[in-house]
């Protein structure tokens, strides 16, 4: 499964809103800045966000984005969806057989289950123990 750019910055500017909640609105610049990205092409990420409803806009001079709803309401998999065109873990191939079909369903399932509950919340929380920095390649 690969994640697109809108996914990765469409998830760096709600984590960075989260780590605000309920102190302070912030900017697209501003978080494109800190980051290194483009903020015209996370404007266009941020307008599919809003669209979704997890965030909202304020205009004026403390005005800016927040978070529509706590952080620990809002999941990694709402994000992904609302900016991602296509996720998808594995493509079904025409020679797959019902044995292959079956693996390739549980491991969508698998990766649906931990973007469906792994909020932004559980990520800013989260301390760096446990886990180390790993690919696999098949």
């Amino acid at each position: 499964m690969k994640i697109s750019t809108r996914g990765r910055y469409g998830l760096y500017f709600m984590l960075e809103l989260a780590r605000d909640y309920g102190e302070q609105r912030r900017s697209v610049k501003s978080v494109a800045t800190e980051r290194g990205i483009s903020d015209l092409y996370l404007e266009q990420i941020v307008a599919s966000l809003k669209k979704e409803n997890l965030v909202k806009s304020t205009r004026g001079a403390y005005g800016g984005y927040e978070l529509n709803h706590p952080p620990e309401e809002i999941t990694v998999g709402q994000i992904f969806k609302s900016v991602e065109e296509n996720i998808v873990a594995v493509e079904s191939d025409e020679k797959d057989g019902k044995n292959e079909r079956f693996l390739w369903g549980r491991i969508r399932d698998a990766i649906s289950d931990v973007l469906d509950h792994t909020t932004l919340k559980d990520m800013i929380d989260y301390d760096g123990e446990g886990l180390d920095d790993y690919m696999f390649h098949i």
